[in-house]
């Protein structure tokens, strides 16, 4: 499976390496704990958004540690990626933002990165708290969720209802309490990742591979780091209720089949 990295305006090609599954089967003085880590961006039309968020990601993280996974997007988020001269993966077809993740996982654990850190790229997580997902994860966090639990009454309805929903059901099968189920701001210790295999492709990947990890290790250390929930005047859900409800819930009931 080949990708194609674009980089200071010059084509490479990273081949992809198997990891168990996983879907396909320079350092900082301002932020140190980051030189150790990769950050992953999966964008799809975020023209709008993705610029300045790479600029704040950039005041903290090396450029060779971010990655910028473009899932066939149809406004400039590539052109201004690449004019930005940061790595960028450009998927072919529009696979949906799980396979986004999986590509970038591949990716960072075949580049040997010890911690994998996976952000959205709309501007509602605050790139400035990268550093302390870092510092949980170098002080023993297996798996570190960027959690708005202490500011859900900031969401809109419709999203606070799901929140306390999956995370609820998610916390009944795994019989520990787990905070955001649904935020797309973690930590990863890229070392419980190998063997893990993903069958998911959309926005109830990032559930799918937190239930997988714990119930392979039921001891796996999970922290948090709480972040603001920010939401803004712009922004429109890229979830579609109703499909991606049904995809949560048939993953659900079928990772449950499997545990009992």
């Amino acid at each position: 499976m080949q990708y194609n990295i674009h980089k200071s305006g010059r084509s490479a090609v990273w081949l992809a390496h198997q990891h168990g599954g996983l879907g396909v089967g320079g350092s900082s003085p301002l932020a140190p704990t980051l030189k150790d880590s990769a950050v992953v961006v999966p964008a799809f039309n975020e023209e709008l958004n993705i610029k300045p968020l790479i600029k704040r990601i950039l005041r903290i993280v090396p450029k060779d540690n971010l990655l910028v996974i473009n899932d066939c997007s149809t406004d400039k988020t590539e052109q201004i990626v690449k004019g930005m001269e940061v790595k960028i993966i450009d998927n072919a077809y529009a696979h949906g933002k799980g396979n986004a993740i999986k590509t970038g996982l591949s990716y960072a654990m075949h580049e040997k990165f010890k911690y994998i850190i996976i952000m959205d790229a709309d501007l509602q997580h605050p790139p400035e708290y990268l550093t302390q997902i870092a510092a949980k994860l170098e002080n023993g966090a297996d798996i570190v969720i960027g959690s708005r639990w202490l500011e859900l009454k900031n969401m809109p309805s419709d999203r606070y209802i799901s929140n306390r929903l999956t995370s609820f059901f998610v916390s009944m099968l795994l019989c520990r309490r787990i905070e955001d189920t649904q935020s797309g701001f973690r930590g990863y210790n890229s070392g419980i990742l190998s063997n893990i295999s993903l069958t998911t492709s959309h926005f109830e990947t990032e559930t799918e591979l937190l239930i997988k990890a714990i119930l392979r290790k039921p001891d796996l250390i999970i922290d948090y780091v709480h972040i603001p929930a920010i939401y803004h005047d712009t922004d429109f859900s890229k979830i579609k209720r109703t499909t991606d409800t049904l995809r949560f819930i048939k993953m659900y009931f079928t990772l449950l089949w499997k545990k009992n």
